[in-house]
């Protein structure tokens, strides 16, 4: 019988480059650009970056547009494996600023797939300034799988802002936002609206909440909440008993070393334990200044472990540590965390023209910690695009998200990527959102692509991952919303520099991502003697053809599609495979006519061949 194991087809382009290879391409007036230092300043909730000089964000710069042009080398990848349905909710916003990490705006409720729950922050165009006092948190309900939207209320009726969502196990969902302070509300059933207040006793501030329920409402402890201190760099968490009438009823406050503003996340594995992932950058604490950190609770939120270094920031080489983005979901009872990492200085600036990378952390991982996450994402598989202008502690790749499919097969992160096309008032550039998909525990991530249209150019940002995603079969959904900007950058942190008032949009987006498959060529289980890379067949093909290949012991097994100018345009294989005979079959549908190269590296082989497409 023929073995089968899933694989990904991976088609696109991307530069293969470090920053330090492409400097000689820049003028030493747009290099001291990219090397500007930002630090990170308070505007009331919200965050931004500014430069430490006090000059414009694109001073220096003899011409914007010339310098973007300088990226457009570096072709966005473009994938088969993925494809996106986009609706727009019908939500609008002035206050533009979803998150001031990586926000929590989507819940599809695992025990009906169908319902699909998501919370926005509005206000109104025109809405007085300062304060935005028109601003509200939206809660909208899909009974479709967000094929369409419902508005339902607002949460609550008051100003508010900064919401996150999650649910409970009745259906009902839990949604976390803040005006004086950061509270709770749990609905009275499935998209009723009929929200009950719950203020933990003690609150003098604790913002920017997230919160996760506990597998039943009928245990002890119904969720876990979390919140920082706004200026204070203090984070605390509070676990709530009582659910049925305000404020509720709470075991009390308990600090974590972690920073403010939204730098935490909190998730549920399937037995009930509880995790929280969140980053440290206090300036202080040199020695743990940008480290990533995970804590764990086994009794449902009346305790958690002594927290658990999973990043450690070097800053005697590449100077990268997390700024703000941290997300976390389980693979089973496995911690899955996805989390930015930006260059920056121990003192509290960072540099938003530099390379970054979006990495992955999960305790079943090779290696141990902190050392054990990988890169997901980087100037090699995306291509380098630097962040210019309205700076919201932003940079060339951040604020990742994470989510798991229903079978636990398969996790998701996407992200955000500055784009090559600048615009507004200071030339900010437009962002895209895109995507990355596992199927070994994040071992590896050969999915990759971008979800938004390229036409027309819009500012797509703050994209959030339902944390729990429904699949059929071998294919699988990855529910997210996001907001898309006619006006790129932020208007909050943008508006004392003449930025226009725009109508945002908030768009969902369910992507379907299909693995492809490799099988066994040699059904008798012959095991090989030798490594070997055959020619594909048939050659020239269009647009399948079959690649052949063999190795005779196990190991991990690349093969890689590379166009004549050496850029990556499909990662086929990227994983383990034991010793046998493989076929892989090719699709090289989004691919123009021309010649390419295929190449096997496995153990201390490597081999190259040519194939033409011809269309």
């Amino acid at each position: 019988m023929m073995k089968k194991v899933l694989f990904v087809l991976t088609l696109g382009m991307a530069a293969l480059f470090a920053f330090n290879t492409v400097s000689a391409q820049f003028s030493q007036a747009e290099l001291n650009f990219l090397n500007t230092q930002f630090k990170v300043e308070r505007i009331g909730d919200a965050v931004v970056g500014v430069r430490v000089d006090g000059m414009p964000n694109t001073y220096g710069l003899p011409s914007v547009k010339d310098f973007l042009k300088k990226f457009k080398s570096s072709p966005n990848k473009s994938t088969n494996d993925i494809t996106v349905t986009l609706v727009d909710i019908g939500a609008r916003t002035l206050y533009d600023l979803c998150s001031n990490g990586s926000p929590v705006q989507i819940w599809q409720d695992p025990a009906n797939p169908d319902l699909v729950h998501a919370v926005f922050v509005h206000s109104p165009m025109g809405d007085p300034q300062p304060g935005f006092a028109g601003r509200r948190s939206k809660y909208y309900y899909s009974t479709d799988r967000g094929a369409t939207w419902t508005f339902i209320t607002d949460v609550p009726s008051v100003r508010s802002g900064f919401p996150a969502i999650d649910g409970f196990a009745d259906g009902s969902a839990l949604v976390v936002n803040h005006s004086d302070v950061g509270k709770a509300y749990k609905d009275l059933g499935s998209g009723l609206g009929g929200f009950t207040e719950l203020n933990a006793p003690g609150n003098r501030g604790y913002i920017w909440p997230r919160a996760v329920s506990t597998t039943d409402l009928t245990l002890t402890n119904k969720f876990v909440f979390v919140g920082s201190i706004s200026g204070m760099d203090s984070t605390r968490w509070n676990t709530c008993t009582d659910v049925n009438a305000t404020p509720g009823t709470w075991i009390g406050w308990t600090t974590i070393p972690s920073d403010a503003a939204e730098t935490y996340s909190l998730a549920r594995g399937a037995d009930g334990r509880i995790g929280m992932a969140f980053k440290n950058n206090d300036s202080m604490q040199v020695n743990d200044y940008g480290d990533v950190w995970f804590i764990e609770s086994t009794d449902n939120g009346t305790s958690f472990s002594a927290p658990l270094k999973i990043y450690d920031a070097d800053f005697t080489t590449d100077s990268l540590g997390c700024i703000r983005g941290v997300s976390i979901v389980y693979k089973g009872n496995a911690p899955a965390v996805a989390f930015e990492t930006v260059k920056q200085t121990q003192a509290g600036t960072f540099f938003p023209g530099a390379p970054a990378k979006i990495r992955f952390w999960s305790n079943t991982l090779p290696g141990s910690d902190p050392n054990r996450s990988i890169i997901i994402a980087d100037t090699n598989r995306v291509g380098y695009h630097p962040y210019v202008g309205i700076n919201d502690v932003l940079s060339s790749l951040g604020r990742p998200n994470i989510g798991v499919s229903a079978d636990g097969n398969a996790l998701f992160v996407a992200f955000m990527v500055p784009s090559d096309f600048g615009g507004g008032v200071d030339t900010t550039v437009f962002c895209d959102i895109w995507l990355s998909a596992s199927q070994d525990g994040g071992l590896t991530w050969p999915v990759l692509g971008k979800l938004n249209p390229a036409d027309p150019i819009k500012d797509w940002r703050y994209v959030s991952v339902s944390k729990w995603n429904d699949n059929s079969g071998t294919d699988y959904y990855v529910n997210m919303v996001t907001l898309r900007g006619h006006v790129p950058g932020s208007y909050v942190n943008g508006v004392t520099s003449g930025m226009p008032e725009s109508n945002e949009e908030y768009w969902s987006l369910r992507a379907k991502v299909t693995f492809g498959s490799i099988s066994i060529s040699d059904p008798t289980g012959a095991i090989p003697t030798n490594y070997a890379l055959s020619q594909n067949y048939p050659n020239p093909f269009n647009p399948t053809t079959t690649i052949k290949f063999q190795i005779p012991q196990a190991g991990l097994v690349k093969l890689t599609v590379y166009d004549l100018l050496g850029r990556e345009v499909g990662l086929l294989v990227n994983t383990q495979l034991a010793a046998g005979s493989y076929n892989y079959v090719f699709d090289a549908s989004k691919l123009t006519s021309g010649v390419y190269l295929y190449k096997l590296e496995a153990g201390n082989f490597s081999e190259v061949k040519k194939m033409f497409l011809v269309k």
